[in-house]
C-alpha cells in the first residue's frame, strides 16, 4: 500500500473541494452582475454568488452521501449475489483477501457488451466494484482476477474517492456554465450590453466578455484539470494488481483483449470515463491536457516486462526500463515491501480456448438478458429459446420442432446458471482446453458430459455443470440432450441391445 499516495490523495480531494468552490461561487458572481438588469450590479453579482454556493454545496452533499447511487445509475450495473454469481465473487473475496481490504465491496455488472470495469466508492468502507458483461464474456480467471484486483487498487489508493468528488464538482461547473450559455443564446447580445451598461457603466463590456470567458474556458480548464489527474494512478493501480495477483500476464492480457475489442461502451457519460481501466472512448493519447489513461500498448509491455517477480519494485523497474523517463513514479522511501515476490504459474481454470468475436458477443447479451429477467430454455432439439421478461403466457413453442415448454421466470439460481456458462471462465467443459505451460501434466477435458442411461424405468440425472436436474422416461430413445440450464452436452451410455422409443424427457 503506497502510504504516501493515499495521504496526497486526501490532501488533492480537500484542495479540490477548495478550488472547485471558489471558482464556482466565482463564476456565479460574474454571470449575475453580467446578466443584471437593476442599477446595483453588486448586489446582483451576490445573488449569483449565493446560487452558485448553493449548487456548490448540494453538489458536494451529493458527492459524499449519494455519489455512488448516482454513478451506478449512469452505468446501468446491477447487483450481482453470490446465489447469482458465486464464481464472481470468489474472485473479488481472493482479492478483498490479498488487499487486506477491511470490507468486501458490493459487486455489480454493467449491462453493456464492450469488456471493462471501474470501481466506485468514498472508502473501502464503502466501495463497489463494477464489470461489465463483455468483460465477464471475454475474460478467464486469471485475466478476470486481474482486472478486479486492479480496480482493488484503486480502492487501496484512495484514487475512488477523489475521482468522485472531482466528477461531482465538474458537473457542477458544467450545470452553471450551460445555464449561462443558454441564457446568453436566447437573449441578444444588444440587450445584454445595453442591461450591463446600465447596471455597471463604463465597465459594462468588459463584465460582459470576462463572464463569457469564464462560463466557456472556465469549463474547458475543470476537464483538463479532471482528465489529467487520473494517467499515474493507473500505473499505480497497475502494480498493485501485479503484487495482489503474483501473475502480472494476467492483466496485461486483459488489457489487450479490452484494447482489441471493437464494440464501444455505449452506457458510459464522459465525466465517468476516468473510472474505467481502460477508457471507454478508445482514446490512447500518451501526453497532452485531455489523456484520461496511459497509453495501453504502455501499460502491457510494463506487465509483461516484469519476467523477474511480481513486487512493487518489480513494477517500478519495468517502468523504469519500458517508459525511460527519468522521474520514479514513487519516492524510494515509499516502498515497503519486504521479500522477493516470485511470479506464480497460470491457474488451470484461467486457461480457456479463445472465443471469436461473435461468441464472446453473443455471451456478453445473454449474460445482459439474464440481469434483464428473460427466461431461457434449451429444447431437446438443441434450440435455445431466450424468452422476454413481457411474454405473457406461461408456456411456448419450440420453433424449430414445435415441442411445447414452460416457461418459468428467472430466479437467483437459474440467473446464476446462465452467468456462468455465459461467461468465459464458467463456460462449458466443451470450450475448456488444456493450459500449454503446465508441462501436458493435466489431461484434457472431456467435451460432453455422460450419463448411463438405465432401460425400463424412470431414471434422475443432473448436469454436472449447472446441477440442473432432470426426469428421463423409460421411453427415451434419444443418445443425448442439452441442458436448459447452460447448454451442456449430456451423452447417454446404453445397455446392448436397447430398443427404441419416443422422446420423454421433464426438467
Amino acid at each position: 500500500m503506497f502510504w504516501s499516495v493515499i495521504a496526497a490523495n486526501k490532501r488533492k480531494t480537500v484542495l479540490l473541494i477548495v478550488l472547485m468552490g471558489f471558482f464556482l461561487i466565482s463564476s456565479g458572481s460574474m454571470i449575475g452582475m453580467a446578466l443584471a438588469d437593476a442599477q446595483h450590479p453588486y448586489a446582483a453579482g451576490l445573488i449569483g454568488a449565493a446560487a452558485a454556493g448553493a449548487v456548490w454545496v448540494v453538489m458536494l452533499l451529493v458527492s459524499l452521501f449519494a455519489s455512488d447511487s448516482v454513478l451506478l445509475g449512469l452505468t446501468h450495473a446491477r447487483e450481482v449475489t453470490r446465489d447469482m454469481y458465486p464464481q464472481l465473487i470468489n474472485v473479488v473475496e481472493e482479492m478483498v483477501i490479498a488487499g487486506s481490504l477491511p470490507h468486501m465491496p458490493r459487486i455489480f455488472v454493467v449491462d453493456d457488451p464492450s469488456p471493462n470495469a471501474f470501481a466506485v466508492g468514498k472508502s473501502p468502507e464503502k466501495s463497489c466494484i463494477c464489470v461489465t458483461a463483455g468483460l465477464l464474456a471475454l475474460c478467464d480467471r486469471d485475466e478476470l482476477q486481474g482486472v478486479v484486483a486492479h480496480e482493488i487498487g484503486h480502492i487501496m489508493n484512495r484514487d475512488v474517492l477523489y475521482m468522485t468528488v472531482a466528477a461531482t464538482m465538474l458537473g457542477s461547473i458544467l450545470f452553471i456554465s450551460d445555464m449561462f450559455v443558454r441564457s446568453f443564446r436566447y437573449t441578444s447580445t444588444t440587450r445584454l450590453a445595453s442591461r450591463s451598461r446600465r447596471a455597471g457603466g463604463g465597465a459594462a463590456g468588459p463584465l460582459l466578455i470576462v463572464s463569457l470567458l469564464l462560463a466557456i474556458i472556465g469549463p474547458i480548464l475543470a476537464r483538463v484539470l479532471y482528465f489529467s489527474i487520473s494517467r499515474r494512478r493507473e500505473y499505480l493501480a497497475d502494480a498493485t494488481s501485479a503484487r495482489l495477483t503474483r501473475y502480472p500476464e494476467g492483466l496485461a492480457s486483459a488489457l489487450e483483449k479490452i484494447g482489441q475489442s471493437p464494440v464501444m461502451l455505449s452506457a458510459a457519460p464522459s465525466a465517468v470515463a476516468p473510472f474505467y481501466t481502460v477508457n471507454p472512448y478508445r482514446q490512447h493519447i500518451s501526453s497532452g491536457a485531455f489523456a484520461t489513461h496511459p497509453p495501453l500498448s504502455e501499460r502491457i509491455q510494463i506487465l509483461r516486462a516484469m519476467s523477474h517477480g511480481a513486487g512493487y519494485t518489480d513494477y517500478l523497474k519495468a517502468y523504469a526500463r519500458v517508459t525511460r523517463r527519468r522521474r520514479a513514479l514513487l519516492p524510494p522511501a515509499d516502498l515497503t515491501e519486504r521479500g522477493k515476490v516470485d511470479i506464480r504459474q497460470a491457474s488451470r481454470d484461467g486457461c480457456s480456448a479463445p472465443a471469436t468475436r461473435a461468441e464472446s458477443l453473443r455471451r456478453a447479451r445473454d449474460i445482459i438478458r439474464a440481469l434483464n429477467d428473460f427466461a431461457f430454455i434449451t429444447c431437446a432439439c438443441g434450440l435455445r429459446i431466450k424468452v422476454a421478461p413481457e411474454y405473457p403466457k406461461d408456456r411456448i413453442a419450440c420453433p424449430r420442432c414445435s415441442r411445447v415448454h414452460s416457461v418459468q421466470r428467472s430466479g437467483a439460481a437459474a440467473v446464476g446458471s446462465v452467468l456462468s456458462a455465459s461467461s468465459a471462465m464458467g463456460a462449458p467443459a466443451a470450450a475448456r482446453v488444456v493450459c500449454p505451460d503446465q508441462g501436458g501434466g493435466h489431461p484434457s477435458e472431456r467435451a460432453v458430459q455422460e450419463a448411463r442411461f438405465v432401460p425400463g424405468r424412470w431414471q434422475k440425472i443432473a448436469c454436472e455443470i449447472c446441477g440442473h436436474g432432470y426426469e428421463i422416461s423409460p421411453r427415451f430413445s434419444g443418445k443425448r440432450l442439452v441442458c436448459s440450464g447452460c447448454g451442456a452436452v449430456i451423452r447417454f451410455s446404453r445397455a446392448a441391445g436397447q430398443g427404441g422409443g419416443s422422446s420423454d424427457i421433464s426438467a
